[in-house]
């Protein structure tokens, strides 16, 4: 019995000697600048979209919810698309996504981790670009990119789709207003 205890303590012990101290833990304030350099996005946000969906242009009520988390080292973006009910009929949500979006200090570069109701997730490489962000990511058969465009309350986004990375085709288009 008394050898467990001696071993359990070295193990402890060796573990907490390859644990940094706390002076040489990250402490996300780099994260967290660059983080704020999207405030712009922080929000909630609404109006109207239209999306290919099988090969159909689908018109949407849209719903983006943008918040700092964990602190401001993330943003968390909740995007809601509802097609309004037909007569009779109930609404239908056809578009669920929730993403995050990071920096990695040490690449110095941004990143968004995407989830849909559907259970699908992805990478994409974010870019800020003049007015905005541009996210992409390969899928299969081609490319998709985003760009969304941030001017005078409005949040302007296209979203395309390339089999060959030259030539583009808009497969979605959103406008909304920042509630007050």
């Amino acid at each position: 019995m008394h050898h467990h205890l001696v071993a359990g303590t070295a193990i402890a012990a060796t573990l907490l000697a390859a644990t940094p101290s706390h002076a040489q833990m990250p402490d996300g304030s780099v994260s967290r600048a660059a983080i704020a350099k999207l405030d712009f996005m922080v929000g909630t946000w609404r109006g109207d979209a239209w999306m290919v969906r099988d090969g159909e242009r689908v018109q949407t009520a849209m719903t983006e919810t943008v918040e700092p988390k964990l602190g401001g080292v993330v943003l968390e973006v909740e995007g809601l698309g509802i097609v309004p009910a037909a007569e009779g009929g109930e609404p239908r949500v056809v578009h669920h996504a929730l993403g995050v979006i990071s920096f990695d200090a040490q690449t110095g570069d941004y990143a968004l981790r995407s989830y849909i109701a559907s259970g699908q997730s992805g990478d994409f490489a974010l870019t800020p670009v003049e007015g905005g962000v541009r996210w992409s990511r390969s899928v299969p058969g081609g490319q998709i990119r985003n760009t969304a465009l941030f001017a005078n309350g409005e949040w302007h986004e296209v979203g395309e789709f390339s089999r060959d990375g030259a030539t583009w085709t808009q497969i979605m288009e959103m406008r909304l207003r920042r509630e007050p």
